[in-house]
């Protein structure tokens, strides 16, 4: 039963000084374990480990003899083995080289007699190529003579061609000529007028190709318009299709032109009114022309390789 404080109420060890028991437990340990081993014992014990000790390096040094005479053998038998290989080596590279010396040998000979044949085919052939080349050339002299005479009739049939070409394509040049003169001054004309209406009072201008319907004078072209009655606007008048009067917002002739362009663009207007263009918006839209009874007329036309399309506004 543990002893227990007065003052505590605890056991008396826990008021005991930790570091004084371990040096009370070591000098009892001490003082003990020497007085119970004698010296004797003492002696024995090294005895033993001294016999150990010899027992094993006996034993070790034992075991190490065997393994360098097993390595020892082992090491003789590669050594005689390579000696062994290196004789018969040294036979196979002998033989090579005597079988090597022969047939440079023979090689030798056979290049010598080759090169004597060759001589005398070399001779042969430069021989019969000669021959061969000249029947050749005498064959290409006469079918250049041949060609000479062919192009000579080629050349005049070609003049005499050209000639006729020459004639009809001045004839054609001619007609055109005629054409552009008449359309230079068709386009002479159209301007004079659009002079004209542009220094004319308002009451004589045009807010539109409809008010040119039915004039047999007007053909069809380019005019300037006043939509909003202020501003003069280049637009392409049609004055042949159902009566004349056609104010076209867009004409596309030969592709010329991009249309693949934004809503910017096609509120101002953009192109040249005499090839491909799109009517401004911005004068359609501001003008008065929203208020009166107009109607669109969409029109495609096909000529040839090239399509025509036109949009209509008329009165």
């Amino acid at each position: 039963m543990p002893l227990i404080s007065n003052d505590l109420k605890a056991p008396l060890v826990a008021e005991l000084d930790i570091t004084s028991v371990n040096k009370q437990l070591e000098s009892y340990i001490n003082d003990d374990i020497k007085s119970t081993f004698s010296e004797e014992i003492q002696d024995m014990v090294k005895i033993e480990q001294e016999q150990t000790k010899t027992s094993m390096l006996e034993d070790y040094s034992l075991k190490l003899n065997t393994t360098k005479m097993e390595y020892d053998k082992r090491f003789s038998n590669i050594v005689q083995n390579l000696e062994a290989k290196q004789k018969e080596i040294t036979l196979e590279v002998s033989e090579f080289y005597k079988n090597l010396s022969e047939s440079e040998s023979a090689f030798d000979t056979k290049i010598k007699d080759s090169l004597s044949g060759f001589e005398h085919k070399k001779e042969s052939l430069k021989l019969a190529m000669m021959s061969e080349y000249l029947s050749k050339l005498q064959q290409s002299q006469d079918a250049n003579n041949q060609k000479f005479n062919d192009l000579a009739n080629d050349l005049k049939s070609h003049f005499a061609n050209l000639s006729q070409d020459f004639k009809d394509d001045f004839k054609k040049s001619t007609i055109n000529l005629q054409t552009k003169a008449q359309e230079l001054e068709e386009w002479k004309t159209n301007l004079t007028e659009t002079l004209k209406e542009t220094c004319a009072p308002f009451e004589h201008k045009s807010k539109d190709c409809s008010y040119m319907r039915g004039n047999k004078t007007k053909r069809s072209g380019v005019y300037i318009i006043y939509p909003d009655e202020i501003s003069a606007v280049k637009a392409y008048c049609d004055m042949s299709t159902d009566g004349g009067g056609w104010t076209v917002l867009q004409r596309r002739i030969d592709r010329t032109t991009s249309f693949d362009r934004d809503w910017k663009d096609y509120m101002e207007g953009f192109g040249d009114p005499q090839k491909e263009y799109w009517l401004d918006i911005d004068h359609i839209k501001d003008s008065g022309l929203k208020s009166l009874p107009y109607r669109t007329s969409l029109k495609l036309a096909s000529s040839g390789p090239k399509e025509k399309d036109f949009i209509h506004l008329i009165n």
